[in-house]
């Protein structure tokens, strides 16, 4: 079979990231993409009209452009391999855009949010997200940015916890920043994932009060009734 007929193949947490996506793009920014597995998948089934991938790491992105060129011709395939970090990267005044940001810290993401806002002013864009933590914080950064939400969920893989987000800058869900629409405590990873997080933050307020007490009050009035009780009780214990 021909190389760039063959599959890009993904695991389960990109899979569920692309299996977001509600619409095509102009252009989708495949950010801090390190092996361009997302972006190539995205590439290969059209989703938008041209894929950008970025990163600052040179050898990876030699070896990126070495196999797009293999894999995605550009007589069939529009891409662009960016070295470069994604704050100074030049915008071009096109929609729509979508960049995904997956696989890098609650600061960093923030940081490029911000950025890029900064960066489009006048200019709507979507952004998919899958931080590595701080999703409290990140969510927060979304909501003063003005972005709405258009899908969330809750991915389990090789026992570590992700929040995908996908948002927009026109109109929308608001955004919650303990999260909305991910939660389906009827599954026990949900269950789990919320335990989890109780803890961490219940951690924090056990240092600074004032910073995390709230946010702890936040993730609790997430369950009513018993199964709330029962999260709480194992938390404090």
């Amino acid at each position: 079979m021909n190389s760039q007929r063959t599959a890009v193949k993904l695991g389960g947490r990109l899979s569920q990231l692309g299996n977001m996506l509600q619409q095509q793009y102009a252009i989708i920014w495949d950010c801090c993409c390190d092996h361009g597995l997302l972006g190539m998948s995205l590439l290969q089934r059209k989703q938008a009209d041209k894929v950008v991938f970025v990163d600052i790491l040179k050898p990876q992105m030699a070896l990126l452009e070495s196999e797009l060129q293999q894999r995605f011709p550009k007589s069939d395939y529009d891409w662009q391999v960016v070295c470069q970090d994604l704050r100074e990267v030049r915008l071009p005044p096109i929609k729509p855009q979508l960049f995904v940001i997956a696989g890098v810290g609650g600061n960093k993401t923030i940081e490029f949010i911000n950025s890029l806002c900064a960066g489009m002013p006048e200019l709507p864009f979507d952004l998919l997200l899958c931080s590595v933590h701080g999703n409290y914080a990140m969510r927060k950064a979304l909501m003063n940015q003005g972005f709405c939400l258009r899908q969330e969920q809750i991915i389990l893989e090789n026992k570590r916890f992700y929040e995908a987000i996908y948002v927009t800058k026109n109109a929308g869900e608001a955004i919650v920043a303990t999260g909305s629409d991910m939660w389906d405590f009827r599954q026990a990873h949900h269950q789990a994932y919320l335990q989890r997080t109780l803890q961490h933050y219940r951690k924090k307020a056990a240092a600074n009060s004032a910073e995390f007490r709230a946010v702890v009050d936040e993730y609790e009035r997430l369950l009513p009734g018993a199964l709330g009780s029962e999260i709480k009780d194992k938390v404090v214990g």
